[in-house]
């Protein structure tokens, strides 16, 4: 309960600085975070769970339906301090219940309800710094997506579908218990032509495109990685590196105490010194994630910096090409964690001290 106590400490601290009374927490990620990685959704492509949290310095319930009231405190929040609050398919909602119990009071939500102050970007911001159980986890899980990539990757043959590349990764995924929010896959011309390939019954003549978004126990990684069959033409290598040497500059930067406005920005310029200007209006450029997927909104407001035991995903992507990786503030030293040791590797920067380590073009022969 250690790591509980110290998010709860966060809350409290959170409540008392911005004069709340009291937080809702209705969302999925949140939920994940607090608890370490348990699930309150049942639909599961649904953002809100079917347990919202109500947290005051004092006092906590866990509010719910009855048909999942008892799974929740039984086994997602046993110990953890909450008192359920049952509501059956006739009372009033979720959210109007949590509002109720706090009745009176200041309210903050992650969620928009009547009555309470939605302030996601700021509940977000709870995260940092992940705890060491946490970024022990997502080392894990990064050793373990490379893992995955590779092993399906290396089951591409010339003649297959997309679908087919979709089906393998699945059954990886499945066997590793590990859920997809996105899943990219496309190939040849419909790599240029789109940035987000959905997987077809398309047949693969020779370059291949697979950009999942991942997630474990609540914790993310969004990785891209590009295969050919047979050596890469030039253009796709020039591509590729380009991409590349743009995400190794854009790494070795994200110190602790760096703005994200100042990341966007060096994003901005590295696209416009490696020919790409027209590029950069045509895809988001990624974020701090955890537990949400990615916080884009950091990236716009000048008062958000990088800190110690955060992790980032940067998007960089030009017509054709794509590189993105879970990169982690460990100990005040930038890593890239979704490099386990399967994927072949290629050193990208132009100096020792910002040379990054990176996925290659994997060439199938």
């Amino acid at each position: 309960m250690k790591d509980f106590e110290m998010k709860l400490n966060r809350i409290y601290g959170y409540l008392e600085k911005s004069n709340y009374d009291g937080m809702i927490l209705g969302r999925r990620d949140n939920f994940f975070w607090l608890t370490g990685g348990e699930e309150s959704g049942v639909v599961l492509n649904a953002e809100t769970g079917f347990v919202y949290l109500v947290i005051t310095r004092t006092k906590r319930w866990a509010v719910a339906m009855r048909a999942d009231i008892d799974r929740a405190m039984q086994e997602q929040l046993l110990g953890a301090g909450f008192e359920p609050c049952e509501l059956d398919w006739k009372s009033i909602s979720k959210e109007e219940q949590a509002v109720k119990l706090l009745e009176g009071g200041k309210i903050v939500s992650d969620i928009p309800i009547e009555g309470a102050v939605a302030d996601l970007e700021g509940i977000y911001s709870l995260e940092y710094p992940m705890t060491q159980t946490e970024v022990e986890r997502y080392k894990v899980f990064g050793r373990l997506c490379d893992r995955i990539l590779k092993y399906t990757a290396d089951k591409i043959r010339g003649g297959m579908t997309e679908n087919e590349i979709k089906r393998i990764f699945i059954q990886q995924c499945v066997k590793y218990d590990i859920d997809i929010d996105v899943l990219l896959i496309g190939s040849d011309e419909r790599i240029s032509r789109y940035r987000h390939c959905t997987p077809t019954d398309k047949v693969i003549e020779k370059t291949v495109l697979i950009s999942p978004a991942l997630r474990k126990k609540g914790l993310h990684a969004n990785l891209a990685r590009m295969i050919s069959i047979g050596e890469p033409d030039g253009e796709l290598r020039k591509k590729y590196d380009d991409v590349c040497e743009i995400q190794a500059k854009i790494i070795a930067a994200s110190k602790k105490g760096v703005r994200f406005t100042d990341i966007l920005n060096l994003q901005e310029k590295l696209y416009e010194e490696k020919g790409y200007a027209d590029e950069w209006m045509k895809h988001l450029h990624g974020g701090p994630i955890g537990y949400m997927l990615t916080d884009g909104a950091a990236m716009f407001n000048p008062e958000k910096r990088m800190s110690e035991g955060q992790a980032y995903e940067w998007y960089v992507t030009v017509t054709g090409a794509k590189s993105a990786e879970l990169v982690m503030n460990i100990e005040d030293q930038v890593t890239v964690v979704s490099l386990g040791g399967y994927w072949p590797e290629r050193q990208y920067g132009d100096d020792a001290e910002n040379t990054v380590s990176l996925p290659d073009i994997l060439v199938l022969e």
